[in-house]
């Protein structure tokens, strides 16, 4: 088991590229393991869930659950001075950042395939080894105020914040009822964190329908970072909500201030805020839960296009979707689509329609060991054009070599009817057909190897 687990490090070296999102700086200030809120991080078991939707802290009072010693930014005198003296705070004793890396390979059974082909017919390869680094803070300001970030600097992309806010909690009525979170941020549109899947970077497939046709600026995409504000919160344990405002993509003056919505309701299971628990155990293993959610969001992004550059094009787009989760104990299904209407793609494009359905199923063998894969279906529709599609598969196991330290192995089967006019790149697919009526059948892409770790 030694010798296969060193071979199994040595390939994973060679992993894809993904975001990282767990953060050791709260395994810091909690004194606790990684895997108290994380099964293989990213992916959240029901604690954890409850800890990111109560603003990254501990049912009850938070600072109850801190076992290393806050370091006191005033007196309780202050309080009572207030507003003639500052309300008082706390720092960590410890740094509250973390820091970790990922990289990628790509392996190609078929170097004739779509994805080999973009390769270059090579059939490895090393290029992305070592992709990204990321450098977090997280923590509190007090029992109310958190915050978290994540600075990103990657191989090809230089250095980004994917995230950076400010979780102003509990503001009115009962606990959890209202908070407003602000700063840069996916958007909540599901009960569960986006970064939830144990396969691929995102729960919710990203489809940057623009792009598919061409635009040669940032295309938009709904469940991206961006800043804005957020109102959410949990009410009677089950039932969570959120309203927001976005700023979206490629800002001119006229900036767009997108508005999205989303609620989700939660039968059975550990509740949504860890708050009157009925002495239901809120642990993966007791979990058998339906949870059921619906999202609606609306942008006007203005972007270069290659037909009117520099002009920008505006195009104003309406999504709506849903998810439903299955839980059984270690085993859980994920199920989600939604619609897009776009009024412009490109400045001359007619309307166009976009369907993305996906479904993941997996299953946790043992605490450090997950199986299973997930299925894609993409459909784009331009008004009185080429219907075009796009399958893809995408079976896979992940492992904890340690809490810390993370494997994934997975393979992309995929085939296509069609493509648009930028070809399927874009939205991060391999195949490649001729043109918008030729297909492709199932074809072998790549196989992938992933590590990566936090620290």
């Amino acid at each position: 088991m030694r010798r296969l687990a060193s071979i199994v490090v040595l390939l994973a070296i060679t992993g894809v590229a993904v975001r990282a999102h767990a953060v050791p700086a709260f395994a810091r200030k909690y004194k606790t393991s990684c895997v108290t809120c994380h099964t293989i991080f990213p992916k959240l078991t029901p604690f954890g869930e409850q800890f990111r939707r109560n603003g990254y802290r501990f049912p009850g009072v938070d600072s109850d659950s801190v076992k290393a010693e806050p370091i006191e930014l005033g007196t309780d005198e202050q309080k009572k001075q207030f507003s003639d003296a500052v309300w008082p705070g706390t720092l960590s004793p410890f740094p509250a950042f973390a820091w970790g890396f990922n990289g990628q390979a790509v392996f190609h059974p078929d170097k004739h395939s779509g994805g080999g082909a973009a390769d270059n017919g090579a059939v490895a390869n090393f290029d992305t080894l070592i992709e990204e680094g990321h450098l977090w803070a997280a923590g509190s300001f007090d029992d109310s105020i958190t915050y978290y970030s994540e600075l990103t600097a990657s191989r090809t992309g230089g250095v980004d914040f994917e995230t950076a806010a400010v979780f102003f909690n509990d503001l009115a009525g009962p606990a959890h009822a209202v908070n407003l979170w602000v700063g840069r941020r996916v958007g909540t549109f599901t009960s569960f964190q986006n970064h939830g899947s144990y396969f691929a970077d995102a729960m919710l497939t990203q489809v940057p329908v623009t792009g598919l046709y061409g635009a040669t600026s940032d295309p938009f995409l709904f469940n991206d970072n961006h800043n804005g504000l957020e109102v959410n919160g949990i009410v009677a344990s089950f039932f969570n909500y959120s309203v927001g405002v976005a700023a979206g993509t490629n800002l001119d003056t006229r900036n767009s201030a997108n508005v999205y919505a989303h609620a989700g309701y939660k039968i059975g299971g550990a509740t949504l805020d860890g708050e009157e628990t009925g002495g239901v155990p809120q642990d993966l293993e007791h979990e058998q839960s339906i949870t059921l959610d619906a999202f609606a969001y609306r942008s006007i992004s203005r972007f270069n296009d290659s037909s009117m550059t520099p002009v920008l094009t505006k195009n104003t787009s309406l999504t709506l979707g849903g998810a439903i989760r299955a839980q059984h104990a270690e085993l859980e299904l994920d199920v989600g689509a939604f619609y897009q209407t776009d009024d412009h793609v490109t400045s001359t494009a007619p309307s166009t329609t976009t369907l993305s359905q996906w479904n993941e199923l997996s299953y946790l063998v043992y605490p450090w060991l997950a199986v299973g894969g997930r299925v894609e279906y993409l459909r784009v529709a331009r008004d009185g054009g080429t219907v075009v599609s796009d399958l893809r598969i995408v079976p896979g196991a992940a492992a904890l070599i340690r809490p810390n330290l993370k494997l994934v192995l997975t393979g992309t089967l995929e085939q296509a009817s069609g493509m648009p006019d930028a070809g399927w790149a874009a939205a991060g697919l391999a195949a490649a057909p001729a043109d918008a009526a030729s297909k492709v059948g199932i074809e072998i892409e790549q196989v992938q190897v992933l590590m990566w770790t936090a620290f």
